[in-house]
């Protein structure tokens, strides 16, 4: 059989190359199966247009502080190309804000001030958490911050320190707060509340954001809001169009716009994938940053021996290669006396840093930040981390993002040569292959 120069030969590699010492190959090697199927190198060539922090969602500010308020069709802010989002009617009728290219979203947390709060000045009004200002009106309160009651309260009001939501405010004369996961706050009509201080701040939310992939699969995530005035928060998954946003009071305005992180159009799951990353004319590599996407038997998501899990609130587990945050988990092996946790339960993980991680018992423990706490001896080895592989709100894109270092501006270039493997474009390469699980 002749040697073929394709690099995608349609035949099996061989198993005895270069181990049988007897095969007496030529010049040329008159090879009889050929040497394949290897991959190809994919050139990812796009100029995003500049980050726009209000260009999906114009900055908006829910009514309620306990339930959510969806903004979905007319109600988005894309309306101009400059932005890079454009509104767009799917074949299914569905109105959505349709981007440049596709990226992961952000939430930006708008202005904020911090209202001064006089106690004497503060009486409970009835018997409900409502609160009246007597004099000096405040500035700023809204719907959904945060308010912070510490001291002893030495007053009639019967309001106890802890944190509370305020629920309906006026916002400079009256407020009413609820607990936290919105029930009812008890007080004394008229009370004071002598000896306790209050301060507001703002909320972090869970904004929902649905939509669709390049690729047409409905996907949903998860992002929370920063807490810290005009800041924002880039997701992990890369939107093409979004069809909704949905979050509750968050004490301020959030707007949702475009983000400098961008998809990637094939699974790439290890930084070796990516050959050469280029930006802006320069010669010189791009120093950005590369999400590997959320796909099994990967570096960061191979099954790993656990070399340390601590007896300790919560118990931090560390192994070779830190999962993302969001990743399901289960544990494999010997507990030994470790308690708190069970072998071959699902659990979610938190990414502490590149070598360590600890655990929540459901997604809502992980989105608030409740971990797993552990007892007895402290695990030194004999137990695995074993990631599931289920694409959901709060993992990762399923191919990967890739962040440019410089500044994007609708003209600087960004070029990464991306090494694809025989399964993503070989003769019997798949659709989960090179394009990951499914989105979800």
């Amino acid at each position: 059989m002749p040697q073929f120069s394709d690099d995608l030969f349609l035949g099996s590699a061989p198993s005895y190359v270069g181990t049988n010492t007897t095969s007496a190959l030529g010049n040329p090697a008159p090879m009889s199966l050929g040497f394949g199927p290897m991959g190809r190198v994919y050139l990812f060539d796009t100029t995003p247009v500049t980050v726009n922090t209000a260009g999906i969602l114009a900055a908006s500010s829910p009514a309620s502080a306990t339930t959510a308020t969806t903004y979905s069709g007319s109600s988005l802010a894309a309306t101009s190309a400059t932005n890079g989002v454009t509104n767009t009617i799917r074949t299914d009728g569905t109105t959505v804000a349709q981007l440049d290219y596709p990226r992961a979203v952000s939430v930006n947390t708008g202005a904020f001030t911090a209202a001064t709060f006089v106690t004497a000045n503060i009486t409970a009004s009835n018997t409900t958490g409502s609160f009246s200002v007597a004099t000096t009106p405040l500035v700023g309160l809204a719907v959904g911050q945060t308010v912070t009651v510490t001291g002893t309260n030495s007053g009639t009001s019967g309001l106890a320190a802890g944190t509370y939501l305020i629920s309906a405010t006026n916002g400079t004369t009256t407020f009413t707060l609820v607990t936290t996961s919105g029930g009812t706050v008890t007080t004394v009509a008229s009370g004071t509340n002598t000896g306790l201080t209050f301060a507001n701040t703002l909320t972090s939310v869970q904004v929902t954001v649905s939509g669709w992939d390049y690729y047409g699969q409905p996907m949903t995530e998860i992002i929370l809001s920063s807490t810290s005035a005009s800041t924002a928060v880039n997701g992990r998954k890369a939107f093409f169009q979004i069809a909704s946003a949905s979050w509750v009071a968050a004490g301020g305005a959030l707007s949702i716009g475009n983000s400098n992180v961008l998809g990637l159009p094939c699974r790439i799951n290890d930084a070796g994938y990516v050959l050469s990353n280029k930006f802006s004319g320069s010669l010189s590599s791009d120093s950005g940053t590369l999400l590997n996407g959320y796909y099994s038997n990967t570096t960061n998501y191979a099954t790993q021996s656990i070399t340390n899990f601590t007896s300790a609130s919560p118990g931090v587990i560390t192994v070779g290669y830190s999962p993302e945050s969001g990743t399901l988990i289960q544990l494999t092996g010997s507990l030994g006396t470790l308690t708190g946790v069970s072998l071959n339960t699902t659990y979610w993980w938190t990414k502490i840093n590149s070598t360590t991680g600890k655990l929540s018992t459901t997604q809502a423990n992980y989105l608030a930040g409740v971990f797993v706490n552990t007892g007895g001896t402290t695990i030194t080895s004999g137990m695995n981390l074993v990631p599931q592989f289920t694409s959901s709100s709060v993992t990762p894109d399923v191919r990967g993002t890739y962040t440019p270092a410089g500044t994007l501006n609708g003209l600087a270039r960004v070029v990464l040569e991306l090494g694809l493997t025989a399964i993503q474009v070989g003769p019997q390469s798949t659709t989960t292959g090179l394009l990951g699980i499914t989105q979800a």
